[in-house]
């Protein structure tokens, strides 16, 4: 059912990891800062995703905001407008 030889070589990986990690503290380091470039990857792609000028969602979702908030704008100017009549 489960195939052992994937585990075994999963777990091998790891404890090549952890002996060099107790052995060099710059592997540590290394292995610390390509955790966070590889979140900061990852955030740069969804950035990329949700803001592309191409997106059609992003796009609708920008101009439907955008509408809203000239909308709210429109009705404080007409009552801004009104009282100073």
């Amino acid at each position: 059912m489960f195939n052992t030889s994937y585990y075994l070589s999963i777990f091998f990986v790891f404890i090549v990891l952890a002996y060099m990690i107790s052995v060099d503290q710059n592997v540590a380091r290394y292995i610390i800062l390509l955790g966070k470039q590889i979140k900061i990857f990852f955030e740069r792609l969804i950035y990329m995703i949700r803001y592309h000028p191409s997106n059609p969602i992003s796009n609708y979702l920008l101009t439907r905001r955008s509408y809203k908030i000239a909308k709210e704008l429109q009705k404080e100017f007409e009552l801004k407008n009104e009282k100073s009549d």
